[in-house]
């Protein structure tokens, strides 16, 4: 191959190069090691949600202010505590969803549940209202803090 075809195909792959990519964005996202998910949680079970229902909370989420999202709540029943009180036989999810078909771009992984249907691990926090939160945050539940094991539940 001549030079001149070669300096062509490199300008003419690096000219299709930069007109095919369009402006990336992106945002840090936490990595969370299994130990960190462990030592950072009040409960961490086994469990499978039983019903959910949407709360009054109409709200801009918390630490990711661009989405609004409504409040949820979860109940799951209890299969194994593997971190916390070990009589639990059910707890409350706070979770959120995106309001309306809303949802911004590079925004949150929210989690949503179909009751009965699959079993998680989940890695929670408690808060003073009783009820538990993902440990790694309302953002991005769905990427590290609530885990599905496998298909049907109990």
């Amino acid at each position: 191959m001549s030079i001149n075809k070669s300096i062509r195909l490199l300008s003419f792959a690096s000219t299709f190069l930069l007109v095919s990519t369009g402006s990336v964005s992106a945002r840090l996202v936490r990595h969370w090691s299994y130990q960190e998910l462990l030592d950072k949680s009040d409960l961490v079970a086994i469990a499978t949600p039983r019903a959910t229902n949407d709360t009054e909370e109409h709200i801009n989420l918390p630490g990711l202010a661009a989405q609004r999202v409504v409040g949820v709540e979860t109940e799951f029943a209890v299969s194994v505590v593997l971190k916390g009180d070990k009589a639990l036989k059910k707890f409350s999810l706070h979770h959120y969803r995106a309001e309306g078909a809303m949802v911004v771009r590079n925004g949150p992984t929210l989690v949503s549940f179909a009751p009965g249907e699959k079993t998680f691990i989940a890695f929670l926090v408690r808060e003073a209202d009783g009820r538990y939160a993902p440990t790694v945050g309302q953002v991005h539940p769905g990427m590290q803090g609530i885990h599905v094991l496998g298909g049907a539940g109990k």
